[in-house]
């Protein structure tokens, strides 16, 4: 799907959303997970050639792969984050938003321990 038709499927979804919100609120709610989802699968195609593409180039850097998944999911935990929390926000729901954005900082702390293990390991052999 070309980004001309992912803006007008969105704004499509957006003035349904905002007409049924008057009369059916959770269908409303419902509709605009429904878009959400259909665009983010849309895109899934360009986003395998990308993360194709960056493996080769992370692959030629001589770096282990193991980085490159821990980057991945960080990216992935960031997107499905702000993806819950504008959905929280928009169902007005700041309590339950609040969480989806702890959960997510602690998802990607939790990710990022055994880095933080390596990269002191790495600054200990340098230090000598």
């Amino acid at each position: 799907m070309n980004m001309q038709t992912i803006v007008a499927f969105c704004i499509c979804g957006c003035i349904l959303v905002l007409t049924l919100r008057q009369y059916q609120r959770p269908q409303a709610l419902l509709l605009g997970l429904a878009v959400s989802g259909t665009v983010l699968l849309s895109v899934m195609p360009a986003m395998q050639e990308i993360l194709a593409t960056a493996s080769v180039f992370f692959g030629q850097s001589g770096l282990e792969t193991g980085w490159f998944t821990v980057l991945c999911k960080a990216v992935g935990i960031s997107y499905l984050t702000q993806l819950g929390v504008d959905f929280c926000r928009d169902c007005g729901e700041n309590a339950i938003c609040s969480v989806v954005e702890i959960s997510g900082r602690l998802c990607l702390v939790s990710l990022s321990v055994p880095l933080l293990g390596t990269v002191s390991q790495v600054v200990l052999e340098v230090m000598g």
